[in-house]
């Protein structure tokens, strides 16, 4: 679209060309995904337990939940405010400065195309050997074992995952209302899969369980599971600290996704409370997911137990299985559910992966819009609505993630992108913090809880330094207790950091540079707007 003659072009065209088509249930089911009842699943059973032997997991689960919906509601707030694609990002460059706001969604956009291909990396690399392998002992199948092995094999994980993006790039090139439909399937099947899992833990018994398990992994007896794991050094840490310290760090990780639909504002429709709602939804719905499935598995199963489960796994220990289908499995060894868990996980691992690209894109496309990046960003399908190209480029991004995985540990990946996803988010809520004083014309005429009072004082404000307090926490995390996460790669992490949010400044004093060169137009202009529905 041509620009009004005399006057400077701000952003790419007078509208976005997106359609505001998603919903409380879209949002909501698009935060669940993002959660995944699949990873997040397998993480609270096998790598809760297993990192932080001894903490209690329903402690850990529930004080995560807590945090994270304060953490919901300030990310609802910026997405009512600045209710368009990159909410953050346009909330931060407008309210603080775009030298801020750029580098730091730069920074959140690229790790999130990394780790988006480390989590479809997840599939061949734990997902499918879970799945093959149980199928292989309980039902004797030694071309499942044979499978699993090559499946997480670097190979394996270069060809599945490879497949994993280039299926996902692809559903992601239909129309939003598709892409809802897709995930809304998904949600079906991931229910289905954990009511198998939630009937086989509540028709089963202490007997059963050992009975079962002992028939099915003769290497590793139950009784011996707990020993074994001393012996290779569990040492169980039943302490507050313990627990509150895997709520941080790995409660964030489970439950990270909630507040996605914030990215993707200008595609949700009355966004105040769909925003809130969707993220406060996704988080009750995992939560009594999740906490149900403990609840029902330690009736009969101590913690301990999981936990030396997972510690044996982490450790490379032969017959060590944690996996929540793998548990069911072993109650309910019947095909037909099997089957049920196996298709509602991986499909679900697939919606996950489609999230990171939605969201991330998104951002992405802002960023274009804002003429910041090359325009062909920006672009919109004519016939389906979807910004192609930056899905595309988010897609190269992944292909890389699961190279990273490949080669070194997906769970790596994915423990450092909690340190790196927490830092980029101070710039966007400090933004929200002082919204109220520094942008007060727009937050009076804001709409829904935008304008909410707490004590006095706007709730933007009240709420937005409680979430900054614990966003600071774990981002400080890594270095409190360096055995998590970053282990002895501080300094490489924090170097990759600060020289990725160099490039984001260089990106963005060139595009500044080149726009007034060949348009004499300077992009700070574009900041003092808010971008067109």
């Amino acid at each position: 679209m041509s620009p009004t003659v005399g006057a400077p072009r701000l952003f790419v065209r007078k509208t976005s060309g997106l359609i505001r088509t998603i919903g409380v249930g879209g949002a909501l089911v698009f935060g669940v995904h993002c959660i995944s009842l699949s990873s997040s699943g397998i993480l609270t059973f096998y790598s809760v337990p297993g990192l932080w032997p001894g903490a209690n997991i329903l402690v850990v689960l529930t004080l995560a939940a807590v945090l994270c919906a304060m953490h919901a509601y300030t990310f609802s707030q910026i997405g009512a405010a600045a209710p368009r694609a990159g909410a953050d990002y346009t909330l931060a460059s407008r309210t603080l400065t775009p030298w801020l706001a750029f580098p730091a969604s730069f920074a959140l956009v690229l790790f999130s195309g990394l780790v988006a291909g480390s989590l479809i990396a997840w599939i061949p690399t734990v997902a499918l050997p879970a799945l093959l392998r149980a199928s292989g002992v309980l039902y004797n199948a030694a071309w499942a074992t044979s499978l699993a092995d090559f499946s997480a094999s670097t190979t394996g994980i270069l060809v599945f995952g490879t497949v994993g993006v280039l299926i996902t790039l692809v559903t992601l090139f239909y129309p939003t209302r598709t892409v809802v439909r897709m995930m809304g399937i998904g949600f079906v099947l991931g229910l289905v899969a954990w009511a198998v899992i939630l009937f086989a833990f509540g028709t089963g018994s202490e007997q059963s369980f050992q009975s079962g398990w002992n028939q099915s992994v003769p290497s590793l007896p139950y009784d011996q599971v707990i020993p074994t794991a001393e012996s290779n050094g569990m040492v169980l840490d039943t302490s507050f600290g313990n627990t509150a310290i895997a709520g941080l760090i790995m409660g964030f990780w489970i439950f990270y996704g909630y507040y996605i639909p914030t990215f993707f504002a200008g595609e949700v429709k009355e966004a105040p409370r769909t925003l809130l709602s969707g993220a406060w939804g996704s988080l009750a719905v995992t939560w009594a997911i999740f906490t149900g499935g403990v609840l029902l598995f330690t009736r009969f199963v101590p913690q301990d137990w999981m936990a030396a489960q997972g510690y044996l796994f982490i450790n490379g220990v032969e017959g060590a299985n944690p996996f929540v289908t793998f548990y069911a499995s072993v109650l309910q060894p019947n095909v037909l559910l099997f089957l049920l868990m196996a298709v509602g996980f991986i499909y679900t691992l697939i919606n996950l992966a489609q999230t990171y690209f939605f969201y991330a894109s998104r951002i992405m496309f802002a960023w274009a819009f804002d003429r910041v990046v090359p325009e062909w960003i920006a672009e919109v399908h004519p016939e389906t609505g979807s910004p192609r190209n930056a899905v595309m480029t988010i897609a190269v991004l992944a292909e890389l993630g699961v190279l990273a995985s490949a080669f070194f540990s997906v769970l790596f990946v994915q423990l450092n992108f909690v340190f790196y996803a927490a830092i980029t988010m101070t710039v966007p809520i400090v933004a929200a913090i002082v919204y109220p004083y520094r942008k007060r014309q727009l937050w009076e005429t804001g709409a829904g809880h935008v304008r909410a009072m707490i004590f006095g004082l706007p709730s933007m404000t009240v709420v937005g330094i409680g979430t900054l307090a614990f966003i600071l926490l774990l981002v400080a995390s890594p270095f409190i207790w360096p055995a998590v996460g970053f282990g002895e790669q501080q300094g490489a992490a924090v170097a990759v950091f600060v020289s990725i949010i160099i490039v984001g400044l260089v990106i963005f004093a060139v595009a500044r540079w080149y726009r007034q060169r060949e348009e004499g137009l300077d992009i700070m202009a574009t900041f003092a707007e808010i971008p067109p529905a």
